[in-house]
């Protein structure tokens, strides 16, 4: 088996309780939170020297990554919480950096 090395960084992202209570919330006759079905996500960023201050590594993404998690859940941007800052997403997730990431596939990967 080939092993590519990807000149990137692997953010994973798992959801704490405050997401999952702003999850719950809704009223709406959904699905509640299933931490069986909803599992981290990963996110790939661009390759970080040094990966020891979190938040160095998440300065230039995380409102992105918090978006991604909210839309996950629902698509109306007025059901968000309007705070939505560094400090509250990392109350609502757990982040680890893995800075070091390599490719198993077999097939291309595909960026759509």
């Amino acid at each position: 088996m080939t092993m590519e090395f990807v000149n990137r960084t692997a953010l994973v992202v798992r959801p704490k309780r405050p997401y999952i209570d702003w999850a719950d919330s809704f009223d709406d006759g959904g699905p509640k939170y299933d931490p069986d079905l909803h599992q981290a996500k990963g996110f790939l960023v661009d390759e970080v020297a040094d990966t020891r201050d979190i938040k160095k590594v998440l300065r230039r993404c995380w409102h992105a990554i918090f978006e991604e998690e909210l839309n996950s859940w629902i698509r109306d941007p007025d059901a968000w919480p309007h705070r939505r800052t560094l400090k509250v997403f990392l109350e609502w997730f757990e982040v680890e950096v893995c800075d070091v990431v390599f490719d198993l596939g077999k097939e291309p990967i595909n960026c759509d």
